[in-house]
């Protein structure tokens, strides 16, 4: 048990950090100042990434909150709950688990 536990934090973290070297590239690209070579080796980066964040969405996120995914990415499902009047307690409260995590470090300021 603890060792899922472990293994689940461990995911999440690494899809944070993921999700970090995103935005960071997002903003290189919307600034204009990414290089192609820099684009060329963020790709695949990007989509490592992208394939951790569909599984966690489908497996973890799942269990943690108790339905199925009806979108493709763990941000894309906390954007709908987030913005859904009609979402429990419970789910709303796992949003703001994450939305500190992630607003901040998206260039609009609200990622979910």
């Amino acid at each position: 048990m603890i060792t899922l536990a472990l293994g689940l934090l461990l995911a999440f973290y690494l899809l944070w950090i993921l999700y970090l070297a995103t935005m960071s590239i997002e903003r290189a690209r919307r600034a204009g100042t990414i290089t192609k070579p820099a684009l060329g080796m963020a790709v695949p980066f990007v989509l490592v990434g992208l394939t951790i964040d569909i599984a966690i969405n489908v497996v973890p996120m799942t269990f943690f909150l108790f339905e199925l995914p009806q979108e493709k990415t763990t941000s894309e499902r906390l954007r709908r709950l987030n913005r859904d009047p009609g979402t429990n307690r419970y789910r709303k409260a796992v949003v703001r688990l994450f939305e500190p995590l992630l607003d901040p470090f998206d260039p609009s300021g609200d990622h979910i």
